[in-house]
């Protein structure tokens, strides 16, 4: 089947999902939850599950406190979240990425890479959503690309190796996408997607990462970026916060603009969200993020593209496993 980069891209990063324990053993049960909201049947089906994430999360969500709970149940929030929002973006130049080696470009780590001294961290980038540029190579069939790399080499679009006598030829995707990303970097746009089943525990980070990468000055020996990227030459960066959250619903109820937790994000770049309905001055539902940070990587909203995209979801886009 021929696909463009991007959509080569998006069938990675969701088959990375499913490859993790803590996705697919709760897919088992959220699954047939989703389908029971009908999103094969419209788009405004598909982004209104943008308010249901939560509850959906809450029916598979680990009991306890413990490390190993708090591990599986983040893990499997970060992907439910990716997984919706890669959904949300079919058909489109935006692709949401659990934080992968092999399938971030590295131009974007580097451009994330905040340096102290000499000790270089990746933020906790849980998920990075990459908007591509509109241009012909992302949107060719992926064997037909040719580009450069920094050298003035063409990039083969395959590689090949033999096994037991069988010659196996694999999309060389790291070479090409880096050597298109090292071209057009001032023309991606950068969304760092922080997830936390917790709220309370957890908003100091976002709010303190969201400082790092807001500041244009540094007393002491903080850097962003290395090997020539830094985010300031993107086309857009920001930096957003998703929860659950997993408290009561008392507590939950109880949250208002002044609350400690929520003010700590309320003015993060990217915006603070979570897998619920907005509530005014507290948190805005995870569908808002389509339209705030990830509307222009198609011509025509995402109500618009993903109606002319639905009809391929048990073709094309089977890899979602409804």
């Amino acid at each position: 089947m021929s696909q463009n980069i991007i959509e080569y891209l998006r069938q990675e990063s969701i088959n990375n999902l499913f490859s993790t324990s803590s996705f697919s053993s709760s897919w088992v049960t959220w699954k047939p939850i989703i389908n029971s909201y009908k999103p094969n049947t419209s788009s405004r089906n598909i982004i209104d599950l943008g308010d249901k994430l939560s509850q959906i999360f809450t029916t598979t969500a680990p009991s306890g406190r413990d490390n190993k709970a708090v591990s599986t149940g983040g893990n499997a929030w970060e992907a439910l979240v990716c997984w919706y929002l890669n959904l949300c973006s079919i058909g489109r130049r935006t692709v949401i990425i659990k934080h992968s080696k092999k399938l971030i470009p590295p131009p974007i780590s580097d451009a994330i890479t905040v340096t102290y001294n000499t000790f270089a961290s990746n933020t906790e980038s849980d998920l990075v959503a990459i908007t591509f540029p509109d241009k012909l190579e992302y949107s060719i069939p992926k064997e037909s690309i040719v580009i450069k790399d920094t050298n003035g080499n063409i990039v083969p679009t395959s590689t090949t190796r033999t096994s037991r006598g069988t010659t196996i030829s694999k999309f060389n995707y790291l070479n090409v996408i880096n050597a298109l990303v090292e071209r057009d970097f001032n023309e991606i746009e950068i969304h760092i997607i922080q997830c936390k089943t917790n709220w309370n525990d957890n908003a100091q980070i976002p709010m303190l990462w969201d400082m790092v990468y807001s500041a244009t000055t540094f007393k002491r020996s903080i850097y962003i970026g290395q090997n020539g990227y830094s985010i300031n030459n993107a086309k857009d960066f920001t930096y957003s916060f998703v929860t659950v959250p997993t408290i009561s619903a008392d507590a939950k109820a109880s949250l208002n603009p002044n609350s400690t937790c929520v003010r700590r994000v309320n003015s993060l770049s990217g915006g603070n969200y979570w897998g619920l309905p907005t509530k005014s001055g507290v948190a805005s539902s995870l569908k808002e993020m389509l339209t705030r940070n990830l509307a222009n990587g198609h011509a025509n909203s995402h109500l618009t593209s993903l109606s002319t995209e639905i009809a391929n979801l048990s073709t094309t886009y089977s890899y979602f496993n409804f």
